[in-house]
């Protein structure tokens, strides 16, 4: 196994339990939200402040670098102080999901990493989707919240998902053509994803 998967999610879909479920099969390392630890760490910014901005865009556009994609060492540390924190959260991350797609096989979920990864060799990128009923009554009974309570945070966070994967990235955010495998979570449920998806990337 030689493979790294990036996982792209819509909210309430299981995005990150297949993905934690396709690590545990294969036996390799599952990267989320411990990549913000991983970014205070690295840039010395406040945790908690980071895990507020996390897969949210800036406001405004992305400093003086239109490619989306910067390295972040091409930036002196002056330079990173003037733009919005969100950036230079992304351009940590940006480095970081770099390095782990180096080190070796690993799942990564959300943080543009399908495009991050996108020109690495053995990288396979997915999208988890499923209906909105679904993925509704998914996050109401998970959350114990209301039905009404557990649509909005879909909509909500699917926006969110959505406006930072496409201000990042160069591609979309959910369109199948920019992964190399959608799977529809509430069809087959979180237990047959993972075994199709691991022996999808197992054929390759």
């Amino acid at each position: 196994m030689h493979t790294v998967i990036t996982i792209s999610r819509q909210f309430g879909s299981g995005g990150r339990e297949i993905g934690r479920g396709l690590a545990e099969h294969f036996n390799i390392p599952f990267y989320d939200s411990v990549i913000i630890t991983m970014a205070a760490e690295k840039s010395g910014m406040n945790k908690e402040v980071l895990e507020n901005l996390d897969e949210k865009a800036s406001n405004r556009f992305l400093y003086t670098l239109p490619s989306g994609l910067p390295n972040l060492g091409q930036l002196s540390t002056p330079a990173l102080y003037n733009i919005p924190l969100s950036d230079t959260l992304f351009l940590t991350e940006y480095e970081i999901i770099q390095d782990l797609g180096k080190k070796g096989p690993c799942v990564i979920v959300g943080r543009c990493s399908d495009y991050i990864l996108k020109d690495m060799e053995d990288h396979v990128s997915l999208f988890i989707h499923a209906s909105e009923q679904y993925r509704t009554k998914r996050i109401a009974e998970y959350e114990q919240i209301s039905e009404k309570e557990a649509a909005s945070k879909i909509s909500k966070y699917d926006k969110e998902r959505k406006r930072y994967h496409d201000y990042y990235a160069a591609n979309t955010w959910g369109d199948a053509s920019f992964y190399d495998l959608t799977i529809n979570s509430g069809l087959l449920g979180i237990e047959k994803c993972i075994k199709v998806i691991s022996s999808f990337v197992s054929a390759i």
